[in-house]
């Protein structure tokens, strides 16, 4: 009789570890993860050895609308948006605690939103956020960019961010993504228009495997009195 050869289903089942691995995306993913954890190390070590000093207390208050895209951040931030008729309205106030040669700050903000449409609930949000504030073109169009990184709390369950095969889940991360717009040759404006995706997840699924959710807001901040200044 001749050696049996093994069939593809016999080979897979032979296979060390096969069923064990996690999946190239999920290892992607969590990559991305290291990188916010990596970003604030890195802060974290310019303010202790860097020309760093604390903000002084600057605050600022904010208030902003945002409608729920079905797309993911990615998709959005590339300028795809597919609106459904969901949204929020989010206030809050902020705090710069360190800035770095005048080109960055790290802020730490505390918000409160409502929202309404397909789910009617509030959530509450923390963040620590890195802001970029040295363009070439600030000399006619004053501007800057910030990412945030903390917790979100819904207090009852968002309905947008169901799913048949995730779970949902109250506290999520919050991630918000922000560009502001100000008078030219300001370097610390009184007030700012923005523009910001609200966006919770559960951190390519560190914290949790739900959904998550998008809204593509827009508002305005106003930074305390005392706090402006000229170039």
């Amino acid at each position: 009789m001749g050696t049996r050869v093994p069939g593809p289903t016999s080979a897979r089942r032979a296979a060390p570890g096969a069923g064990t691995q996690p999946s190239g995306t999920r290892y992607q993913l969590n990559l991305a993860t290291w990188g916010w954890i990596l970003a604030l190390v890195l802060v974290l070590l310019l303010v202790r050895v860097g020309d760093t000093h604390p903000g002084e207390g600057e605050w600022s208050v904010f208030a902003y609308g945002g409608q729920w895209s079905a797309n993911n951040i990615g998709s959005i931030l590339r300028g795809r948006t597919e609106f459904r008729d969901s949204y929020v309205g989010v206030g809050g106030g902020s705090r710069t605690l360190y800035r770095f040669r005048d080109k960055f700050s790290l802020e730490l903000e505390a918000n409160a939103g409502t929202h309404r449409g397909l789910q009617k609930h509030a959530e509450v949000n923390t963040a620590l956020l890195l802001r970029w504030e040295r363009f070439p073109w600030d000399r006619y169009l004053n501007t800057s960019v910030a990412f945030g990184l903390g917790p979100s709390y819904a207090l009852r369950d968002p309905v947008v961010e169901r799913h048949r095969r995730r779970p949902v889940s109250r506290l999520l991360v919050f991630m918000p993504v922000e560009v502001t717009f100000a008078a030219p040759r300001a370097r610390k404006p009184h007030w700012e228009w923005m523009v910001r995706v609200h966006h919770r997840s559960g951190a390519f699924g560190v914290v949790s495997e739900a959904r998550g959710s998008n809204f593509v807001s827009t508002g305005v901040r106003y930074r305390l009195p005392g706090n402006a200044g000229i170039h």
